[in-house]
């Protein structure tokens, strides 16, 4: 009795595995129809550098499978490897689109190394002519690890020089972190090390005092001014200029 119960549930269980690799390869047959084929891909995003062009030669033969089985990192990879794309988002529509989300780089500056450094402080590479239509880059030199900082450092330079109507137009970092921002009239301020934390902002905030002062002592905008000293600066004049350099 116990033979032919075993019998009767090795036959079941063989019919029921039969049925499974049946239905499987069924639901593989089915699912590779045509008819599930990708067909539309709509992309949306406020973009300016990325063409249709460009993320059409993104993914073609670079993503395989249709709505049910395009690996979606895959696809992501792919569009976030063209040019400008920081960041791609994909996802299925039924029954044959993919939606891709695409957010361009906002290029800051040029980086030293010949890369585009994005407001975000993301280090990227493009066309450079591409980035300028709205304007002249800034310029940055310096290690690229420090490429994220010089991002947010760029903003607190401009907010803190709008009082004296001037802006940054470069900045550079040297090895052990020390800072210098070039203005748009042509001028160095050497800030020095940012160790302790908030020496930077008391730099800025004596050149900010003392600035008006030294303009008047040298009789005009100074070529350079040096702000690494504890208590004090020391300014060049204009080349131009028959003041000699002063130190307060």
């Amino acid at each position: 009795m116990n033979g032919v119960r075993l019998m009767t549930w090795l036959a079941r269980a063989m019919f029921a595995a039969a049925a499974v690799i049946v239905l499987v390869g069924l639901a593989r047959w089915t699912l590779a129809r045509p008819l599930f084929d990708i067909r539309h891909i709509e992309v949306r995003g406020e973009l300016t550098h990325v063409s249709g062009a460009a993320l059409r030669a993104a993914i073609a033969g670079k993503v395989g499978g249709n709505f049910f089985t395009v690996p979606l990192h895959e696809a992501r990879r792919a569009f976030e490897a063209v040019p400008w794309v920081a960041a791609a988002s994909v996802r299925r529509v039924w029954p044959d689109r993919l939606v891709v989300t695409l957010r361009e780089h906002r290029a800051l500056g040029l980086w030293s190394d010949g890369r585009l450094l994005s407001d975000r402080g993301q280090l990227f590479v493009a066309n450079a002519a591409e980035a300028e239509i709205h304007g002249p880059l800034a310029q940055f030199d310096g290690p690229p690890q420090y490429a994220a900082e010089a991002a947010r450092r760029y903003y607190e330079f401009a907010a803190a020089l709008a009082p004296l109507a001037l802006a940054p137009s470069g900045i550079e970092v040297s090895e052990r972190a020390s800072w210098s921002v070039i203005t748009d009239a042509g001028q160095r301020f050497e800030l020095g090390r940012d160790d302790p934390p908030g020496r930077l902002d008391d730099a800025l905030a004596r050149l900010v005092a003392a600035y008006p002062a030294v303009v008047a002592y040298l009789g005009a905008p100074p070529r350079r001014i040096d702000l690494r000293y504890p208590n004090g600066l020391a300014a060049a004049p204009a080349r131009n200029a028959n003041t000699a350099a002063g130190k307060s």
